[in-house]
């Protein structure tokens, strides 16, 4: 997450799915995956905030809020929590900034600031993750670029905490046999594991992927189909669950 993305066309279906969650009380614990910013054009699809209310836009308050973070070019993620975008949500904005360190350097400074979120957020009950890029299951932390990057080590921990995780990831140009590989991946280093997966469809593809406990599988199934039930299916789609490390298995179907 870059600060100059706050706001954009996929920030709306973000916080829209974020805060269906919270309403249904879970506790949410934001790690932002913060980065600095560039000078990329990234983040500058706004525009729709500048338009009348349409059809797809559900959640009215959301849309305000989100006009008023436009209105002032200087909004950083310190934003969403003033306006409590989600509601009783623990936020963690230490920024990940590796880019003009040595390969330990950068090692020692994530493993350190990562340790700090584990201590921040360690009172919630679903983390979610919010890198500029997804998941790699090939950089490490000594690698250049890898603050863009969730690290399945990252989740591992998360989830050996208790906890429930999701995350950003988009697909990119990846195979569908490697997409689900994506899953498949985590599962064997989890074990137990189960993945769910939803897709927003407005701007660029935007997915998440929820890496959840056994025991709360049917809790945030239920869940994710209610939202997607709602005026929200206009644009997101959920997969169905997976459970195996060889074997792709349906445990529940999306119909």
């Amino acid at each position: 997450m870059k600060n100059q993305y706050l706001g954009d066309i996929g920030d709306y279906g973000k916080y829209g799915l974020l805060r269906f969650l919270a309403s249904k009380g879970i506790q949410i614990g934001v790690n932002w995956y913060l980065t600095k910013n560039d000078n990329s054009n990234d983040g500058k699809f706004k525009e729709y905030l500048d338009r009348e209310k349409e059809p797809w836009m559900i959640d009215q308050d959301l849309f305000s809020q989100l006009q008023i973070i436009k209105s002032n070019p200087k909004s950083t993620v310190k934003a969403v929590k003033a306006l409590n975008l989600i509601p009783g949500a623990v936020y963690y904005a230490g920024c990940l900034d590796l880019i003009d360190l040595t390969p330990k350097e950068r090692s020692i400074a994530r493993d350190q600031w990562f340790a700090e979120s584990s201590i921040c957020l360690q009172n919630t009950n679903l983390i979610f993750a919010d890198p500029d890029n997804g998941i790699s299951f090939r950089l490490t932390s000594r690698a250049k670029n890898n603050e863009k990057y969730i690290f399945p080590s990252d989740i591992e921990t998360y989830y050996r905490m208790g906890k429930d995780v999701v995350f950003y990831c988009h697909k990119g140009r990846r195979s569908n046999a490697a997409w689900l590989k994506v899953r498949a991946d985590l599962i064997a280093i989890l074990g137990d594991a189960y993945t769910l997966t939803l897709t927003y469809h407005k701007g660029t593809q935007r997915s998440y992927i929820f890496v959840i406990h056994p025991e709360r599988l049917q809790t945030y199934w239920d869940m994710l189909r209610e939202f997607v039930d709602t005026d929200w299916k206009q644009v997101f789609e959920i997969e169905p669950v997976w459970q195996s490390v060889d074997v792709f298995q349906t445990v529940y179907p999306t119909k």
